[in-house]
């Protein structure tokens, strides 16, 4: 089952540090699955804009590569896969 660990303001949003679920497929679905699981907490108008596509200050990384060079919401998730979610930082 692929682990999927929150960081910095997800993991406040969310609740948890890390979830592990039981998943095999595309990470826009893996999006879908988490939202749903975690009901009420706004988890995918968090990370995804109005199209859909992940918002520019959100990184997920799969095994530590990041979607945006391998295939993006397309991209497969497969049982023992590692992503990592969190919200970039930026200050000024």
């Amino acid at each position: 089952m692929p682990e999927i660990k929150f960081l910095s303001n997800l993991a406040d949003l969310t609740g948890e540090k890390s979830l592990t679920i039981e998943y095999d497929g595309l990470i826009s679905g893996l999006i879908d699955n988490l939202d749903n699981k975690l009901e009420g907490k706004d988890f995918k108008t968090t990370i995804t804009g109005d199209e859909g596509e992940i918002k520019d200050f959100v990184k997920i990384l799969i095994n530590g590569n990041d979607i945006r060079g391998t295939g993006g919401l397309s991209s497969p998730v497969k049982d023992d896969d590692e992503i990592v979610i969190f919200q970039t930082l930026a200050g000024g």
